[in-house]
């Protein structure tokens, strides 16, 4: 099991490890230190989820990226062949 020491521990094969180190220990050794205040809590989840399905404030605005509805008034067609349109007099 993993675990995140909260203080100094020299584990059982005499290898120092520091407050803050992640080791892994056996349920045993676990209680062990627990009592003695030398683990800290940790949590397989994240403590707030960010992640896809999850609308955040900036994802409730309107979307601006490629594809979105320009709110310009498009009076009339000046692309091809709008020039020929204007001229049948001839």
């Amino acid at each position: 099991m993993l675990v995140r020491l909260a203080a100094e521990w020299t584990d059982p094969f005499g290898v120092d490890h520091h407050a803050g180190d992640v080791v892994d220990i056996d349920v045993i050794t676990l209680a062990e230190l627990e009592q003695r205040g030398v683990v800290q809590a940790m949590s397989n989840e994240p403590e707030e989820w960010s992640g896809p399905g999850e609308e955040s404030e900036e994802a409730a605005q309107e979307w601006s990226g490629p594809g979105a509805a320009e709110e310009t008034e498009v009076e009339e067609w000046s692309g091809p062949g709008a020039a020929e349109e204007t001229s049948d007099d001839e």
